[in-house]
């Protein structure tokens, strides 16, 4: 009985090293599902991503972290220290509804750890929310769970060699027109625009963005709705990041506006600069307020809204 045992983990594992050499991330229906995870004992791990891609169901977050595990599924299979006590799979809703009942799956994407003995815990399931959707992520966090590293490996990406270039080619053109007249080098104005822009892209969260790998919004597959800020304090979509610039941007005007009005009493389109500056801050800060307290249900504090 040991040895048969033994025979069929064996068997099981050839099974998933073939399939996994064709297709990195093995697509699992309810049979696969039954022979390659429940059924026991396992000498390897399994890490299952649990996704809805169909079209009609319209999740788009569900597309991106397919594109990132599929991305780490392949540097871990195509790898030389690639080892089978490690496979990546994936289910689909509508072709595993009764595997997401099983599980009591209500929402897409998850990302689940299957152990090879022992129950899963708590920290088996991948949080999306606080660590991100990139693969290296997720390897991070696979590495936590089964000792296995992968280094992940991405195709070459040639938009920033494109950027350079074409900024190097603006620069360029710039000085051949200019010719010896460099004096807008001098412009105080121009440095202040360039770093303006600089703050108030930093200050919106697009550096944590590109690190964490957020998605642009937040399709409800249910309803349909368009989410663009995330109702959580941990996390944001890459439109609300782009709220956050302009609402800072704006005010940022508005106090500009009241601060090189000219300070003549008598002059009326002073008065409407200062109260229009004005109208912009207040107006502003209590939608900068009130996408505060979205994110943080308890604060207490509005202005207008």
């Amino acid at each position: 009985a040991v040895v048969s045992t033994q025979s069929t983990g064996e068997s099981r594992v050839e099974q998933l090293n073939e399939i996994s050499y064709r297709t990195p991330v093995i697509k699992l229906d309810d049979d696969k599902y039954k022979s390659f995870i429940r059924t026991m004992p396992r000498n390897y791990s399994i890490v299952v991503m649990f996704t809805a891609l169909s079209p009609n169901r319209n999740c788009k977050i569900c597309k991106e972290v397919h594109t990132e595990y599929t991305t780490l599924a392949r540097s871990h299979r195509y790898s030389r220290s690639f080892n089978s006590d490690l496979f990546f799979t994936m289910v689909d809703y509508d072709g595993g509804a009764a595997i997401f009942q099983r599980l009591k799956l209500t929402s897409a994407p998850v990302i689940l750890h299957f152990p090879a003995s022992g129950k899963r815990k708590k920290e088996d399931k991948f949080d999306l929310e606080r660590r991100g959707i990139n693969a290296e992520a997720i390897a991070k966090w696979v590495k936590d769970r089964t000792d296995v590293a992968v280094e992940v490996i991405r195709p070459p990406n040639y938009t920033n060699a494109i950027l350079l270039g074409v900024f190097l080619f603006a620069v360029s053109g710039t000085l051949l027109i200019k010719g010896n007249s460099l004096d807008f080098l001098y412009k105080w104005k121009y440095w202040a625009i360039t770093s303006m822009f600089i703050m108030f892209a930093m200050t919106s969260g697009q550096m944590w963005l590109h690190i964490r790998g957020a998605p642009f919004a937040h399709v409800d597959r249910n309803t349909g709705r368009t989410s663009f800020i995330h109702g959580g304090s941990n996390m944001m979509f890459v439109a609300e990041s782009y709220i956050i610039a302009v609402v800072n941007g704006v005010i940022a005007l508005g106090f500009i506006m009241m601060a090189d009005a000219p300070k003549d009493p008598t002059n009326l389109n002073s008065k409407y600069m200062s109260y229009g500056g004005l109208a912009l801050v207040v107006v502003f800060f209590s939608i900068l307020l009130a996408i505060f307290r979205m994110k943080h249900r308890g604060y207490p504090y509005s202005l207008l809204f």
